[in-house]
Formats: C-alpha cells, sequence, structure tokens
C-alpha cells in the first residue's frame, strides 16, 4: 500500500506493520487526509488476503495527538449553520472508520509508542489489542473537556466500559491522562514492554490473535460493565459524579461540556454499542451547536495557537505593555469590580466595557486574538471566548441595560465607553 500518511510493509507470516507518519509535522494528528488514508488503510487490509493481522504505530516520538486545527475549525464553524443530520454526517466521519477497524475480522493491535490524546487514544481503543512503551514519554487521555468538547469518536463509550466507569468518567470529566504503567493498570493497555521491544512485541501478538476472529468486549453477547461506585439510575447521579471528582456547581453550570459527557455515558450505558455510537454522536452535535463549545475552541485553541505564534500572549505583548495596553487596563477593571463585591455578570460586564474602550483607541486590530489573549491571562473565563467576543453574543441592548443598571456600583466602572455604538456597529458590518 503506498499512501502520503501511512507506510506499510508486510512480513511473510502476513502481519502488516502500519506507521502514521504525516510529513511536514512534529506530531501526528486527525485531519481530512489523515482520515483518508485511515480509510485506505482499512480497504487495503480488507482487500487483501496476504494480510492476517495489523500493527498500528507511529514513525515520530508521539503515537497521535488530538485534531488537526483545521478539521476542529472545520466543525465549530458547520455547526452555526449545518443541521443535525449534516454535522452527523461531517463529524460523526472518524467514528464510523473506528468502528469499520473494530469490527474488522482481521485483528488490529496497536503499539503505542508515545502520546496517544484524544482521537489518537479513540483510535488505540479501537483496536483489538493495546501494547504500550515502558516509557514516561507514553500518556494516554481524552482531553476534549479542556476545550469545552466531548470525545466524539467512541471515546465516551469505550473508556469506561475498559477501566471501569469511575476512573473513566474521572478521566473524561476532568481531561485528565494517565502514563504507561497507570494505563496497565486500569488495563487501558493490555501490555507494557520495554520501547527497544515494542514493535517485535505487538508483531508476536498480532500473529497469534490472527488465528482467531477477534471481537471488542462490547460485541459479545451478553456482555456487560459495572457502573459502581455508582447507581446511574439514581435521580441525582450527575450531582453524585460531578462532586465525586472535584466539578464545582458553578462550573456545571457554564460549562455544559460536562452534562454531555455524563448524558453520553449514563444514556449509552445500557444500549448496544451501535446504538451508544449513535447516542454519543446526538450528544456531540448537540454540544458543538452550543456557543460554548465554539468560545471555548477559539480561545483556547484556535485563536490562542495563531495569538501564540505573533507573540501576542504574556505581559511583554503589545496586549501587556504599557499601563494603557489591554491587560493591564483589563486587569484594573477586574480589581475595581472585585473590590465593589459585585456579581460575576457584572464583573464580567465591567471587563468587557474596558475591552471595548482599549478597542475604541485603535489599540486592537485583531479582536478575536485580542480574547484569546485575555483568556490566557485569566482575565475573562473560557466559556465567554473573552470579554469582546462575550459583549458581542449579549448585543448592544443587553449591555446597555445592564450597564445603566450597574452604575449604581460604580459611575465611573460601568461607563458605556465613546466607542460603544461604534464597535457594534462595525462588528455587523463584519457579519454581513
Amino acid at each position: 500500500m503506498k499512501d502520503v500518511n501511512i507506510i506499510t510493509s508486510l512480513d511473510d507470516d502476513g502481519v502488516l506493520l502500519a506507521s502514521i507518519d504525516m510529513p511536514g509535522r512534529s506530531m501526528n494528528v486527525f485531519s481530512a487526509s489523515m482520515m483518508d488514508s485511515l480509510e485506505a488503510l482499512l480497504d487495503f487490509v480488507e482487500s487483501n488476503a496476504a494480510v492476517n493481522a495489523v500493527v498500528l504505530t507511529s514513525g515520530k516520538q508521539a503515537f497521535l495527538a488530538g485534531a488537526d486545527l483545521e478539521m476542529i475549525r472545520q466543525y465549530t464553524e458547520a455547526a452555526r449553520t449545518d443541521s443535525a443530520v449534516q454535522l452527523h454526517q461531517l463529524c460523526g466521519h472518524l467514528g464510523r472508520l473506528f468502528r469499520r477497524l473494530e469490527k474488522s475480522r482481521k485483528p488490529y493491535v496497536a503499539a503505542i509508542n508515545g502520546l496517544a490524546l484524544g482521537g489518537g487514544l479513540e483510535l488505540s481503543m479501537a483496536c483489538h489489542v493495546r501494547v504500550a512503551a515502558d516509557d514516561d514519554a507514553v500518556q494516554l487521555g481524552l482531553p476534549e473537556v479542556k476545550l469545552g468538547l466531548l470525545p466524539g469518536a467512541g471515546g465516551t463509550q469505550r473508556l469506561p466500559r475498559l477501566i471501569g466507569a469511575q476512573a473513566g468518567l474521572r478521566m473524561l470529566l476532568l481531561g485528565s491522562s494517565v502514563d504507561a504503567r497507570r494505563a496497565l493498570e486500569l488495563k487501558l493497555v493490555d501490555h507494557l514492554v520495554d520501547r527497544t521491544q515494542l514493535i517485535a512485541t505487538a508483531k508476536d501478538i498480532a500473529r497469534n490473535a490472527s488465528l482467531s476472529p477477534p471481537q471488542a468486549p462490547w460485541d459479545k453477547p451478553g456482555s456487560t460493565f459495572s457502573e459502581a461506585p455508582y447507581d446511574f439510575a439514581q435521580a441525582k447521579v450527575f450531582t453524585t459524579i460531578l462532586q465525586a471528582v472535584g466539578v464545582s456547581a458553578q462550573q456545571r453550570a457554564r460549562y455544559p461540556a460536562y452534562e454531555a459527557i455524563l448524558s453520553c455515558v449514563i444514556g449509552g450505558w445500557t444500549r448496544s454499542f451501535d446504538e451508544a455510537f449513535r447516542w454519543e454522536m446526538d450528544c456531540f452535535v448537540k454540544l458543538i451547536q452550543d456557543r460554548v463549545a465554539g468560545n471555548m475552541v477559539r480561545a483556547l485553541f484556535l485563536n490562542r495557537q495563531k495569538a501564540q505564534k505573533l507573540g501576542l500572549l504574556g505581559p511583554e505583548s503589545e496586549f501587556g505593555r504599557g499601563a494603557g495596553a489591554l491587560l493591564p487596563r483589563l486587569r484594573s477593571a477586574a480589581r475595581e469590580a472585585r473590590e465593589l463585591a459585585v456579581s460575576d455578570d457584572d464583573l464580567l460586564l465591567a471587563v468587557a466595557l474596558a475591552a471595548i474602550s482599549v478597542w475604541s483607541s485603535g489599540s486592537i486590530a485583531e479582536p478575536e486574538l485580542a480574547d484569546a489573549a485575555v483568556v490566557a491571562e485569566g482575565l475573562h473565563p473560557a466559556y465567554t471566548g473573552g470579554p469582546l467576543n462575550y459583549a458581542l453574543q449579549c448585543g448592544a441592548g443587553e449591555l446597555r441595560t445592564r450597564a445603566i443598571a450597574a452604575q449604581t456600583h460604580s459611575a465611573g466602572l460601568f461607563a458605556l465607553p465613546s466607542g460603544f455604538d461604534e464597535f457594534f456597529a462595525t462588528a455587523q458590518l463584519a457579519a454581513a
């Protein structure tokens, strides 16, 4: 098989070594091109009688780390306009490929040599056996919650079934990762070997596994999985689980990904895997259509990466230098609001008004990058997408009404900046 992203070699005994090695990238990620390559690999394995089993590994130091920036951007932009049916088709493509791999009559063995995060861990869990290098570089996790999302390629269904509801929900809700030895303890990987023996061991396992058709644990007739120590039928089980992992009521209210992940796991628990997989995508589509998810993806991932490359993050950036710069102005507004002991909503309002004031001075050429810098500094929470985005999503009318009401606390802090109307008018022109 010849492919730009996956290098293959077939042994005489029918074990195919498939090494993911995307050109021009320091890490392998899931992109449209990478999904095409995975589909081509599946076609090749199914159609080639000489292939008895597959070892899937990486040609880079990391196994596979998450999703490509452009693919995430495509999903969040499509979520603004596309129907649920269209989003199912678009966002569910990767998960359908994983399910096809998992149902293959030829065994796939994941040889995990480094980071396996997000889609990388989801791919590993879809393989029939997982072998990891006994190395500190190996970390496995599903960090999607940190971007306001959930693992949408089967991750919410496979992880708690593999390692148990308690450990699985903790990893999903905190976005935390585990090292190779902890992964072995949890049974997230099946074997741990010296890095130098990783491929040889994986090939031996694949060779032996090819003697009988593979089957995922959840596809075996009558299979059941324990939800202990939780009772998923309990009326307040969401609250019980979130308290157990340390998610506050305020976090739950502000970040819908927590509820969505719990809905995925608990709602899919007693369904057949294919039904549970479709349920997960239902939850994913609803979540990505929520503006909080889009806000977080842009502020914490898309725009933040661009801002970082341009040197716009931190106190020494153009946003942070000088008393009149964006970050000092917003820090001052936040401090004054806290001293007044105003509500959380009024604190967000005060910082947003200060940001509009800085914008009106002509100091902010790209508001989305300014928002990313402000969120990075912790001056506005990620769920808002930053103070300027927050202002636009509230709208001029709501912000004006709230500012007038809040002037009882401080006429100066909550005064409408001189460029208030111009800010909203400019945004409307840009959106037209």
